[in-house]
Parts: C-alpha cells; structure tokens; sequence
C-alpha cells in the first residue's frame, strides 16, 4: 500500500510488464485502473515493494524467439521499434541490444549479409544486378525489390563492372512481363519508375512508349 492505494496483483503485474519508463507507466496505470496514482507514488512502490527498478522488464521466451527473428532481417533500431509496437513495449535500442548480448542472441542481419556480399562476388563477372538480386532473394530471402541495392553493395566491396554496351541483336529486356526496346528501358529505368507498386508500372509503360514514340518522330 502507498497513500492509501492497495495494489492488486494483477495491478503488480501491471507494474512489472510496464517498468521500462516510469512516467508511461504511471500514465497507462492510471489510463487502466481508472486511479491518480502519482509519479513518486509508483515508483516507491515499484523500488520498495516490488523490489524493480526502470529498465525491468521479464523477457518471455516469446519475446526472445521475436527479436531474434527480428534481428535476422533488421538492424538493431528497427528491429526495437517492430518489437516495441508488437509487445506494447518501450524498449530503448540499447536496451534491446544488451539483453540479446546477455542471453546469447546475436544480430544475425550482418552474417546474412556477408552471404549476400558472397553471393555478388561469385556472380559479378558474368550476371547483371538484377539476375544477382534474384538469386539473393531465392536463396536468402531478402525480399530486395531493387537493383540499385546489390549495384551499391558491390560498390562499397570494390568490384567494378566493366561498362556493358547494349547488343540490339542479342540483349533482351522485359518490364511487367513485356519485352521492350532499349529506349524504352532505359526511359522507365531512368525515371525510377521499377520502383512504383505493380499496378502502376503498366501505366507508367504506356507513358513512357508515348515519349519514345514522339522522340522517334522528332528526330
């Protein structure tokens, strides 16, 4: 009890899933419980009679399964800002990152990028970027949507790609599933368009035929 509050076990457990910052404890407490219990009147109880201090918070094999999962694919900071807003959380990103050096839990996003930067040194020499991205995401799941990722990647690795001229007999290009010219990719290409959701992209083809037709009639 502190002025006059009895606390109640589920009330106790409140405190303890909830300890992480004392002030939005006591504002969701009070939010909850429908109580004015002030910021000091929690916090001693929480110190003297609950025995925690800010920053406790029990950590769930289910929370820890989470962030591990989290961490394969995710940096430390978004990897805190998905779990916070899962487990209703407020966890800081140093927080997060000392309990997983605590229990073992390692940031599995670097190893898997260093098969990724594996998978670019073993298929530079003879595969675009986009046949590169490809194979990353079939064997690694990375979900990568653009070239322009594993173009930088191999950058900062130091490999410099020979520039490729465009064979007009040879090469072929395909956006949304329809061949196209050489003037027509590098239109749709240069306008960052590929980065547009699905629905839009066939749109954005017609626009960009539309220019290359009147640059063709033009010159």
């Amino acid at each position: 009890m502190a002025n006059g509050h009895k606390y109640t076990k589920e009330q106790d457990e409140f405190i303890r899933n909830n300890y992480t910052n004392v002030s939005e404890c006591v504002r969701k407490f009070n939010e909850k419980f429908n109580t004015q219990q002030s910021y000091q009147a929690i916090k001693t109880y929480a110190n003297r009679k609950l025995d925690i201090t800010t920053g406790f918070r029990p950590w769930t094999k289910e929370m820890d399964n989470t962030i591990a999962d989290l961490l394969w694919y995710h940096p430390y900071k978004k990897a805190t800002e998905l779990f916070n807003k899962q487990f209703g959380t407020s966890f800081t990103r140093k927080q997060v990152q000392d309990h997983c050096t605590r229990v073992g839990i390692s940031r599995k996003q670097s190893q898997k990028l260093k098969k990724v930067d594996t998978i670019i040194k073993e298929n530079a020499g003879n595969k675009t970027y986009g046949e590169i991205r490809e194979i990353v995401n079939k064997k690694l799941d990375m979900g990568y949507t653009s070239d322009t990722t594993i173009c930088v990647r191999a950058n900062n690795l130091g490999i410099n790609r020979p520039h490729r001229v465009w064979d007009n007999e040879n090469d072929r290009r395909f956006i949304d599933g329809k061949e196209v010219t050489y003037s027509e990719y590098v239109r749709f290409i240069g306008h960052r368009w590929h980065r547009l959701e699905k629905e839009l992209q066939p749109i954005a083809m017609q626009i960009v035929k539309l220019q290359s037709e009147i640059s063709n009639k033009s010159s």
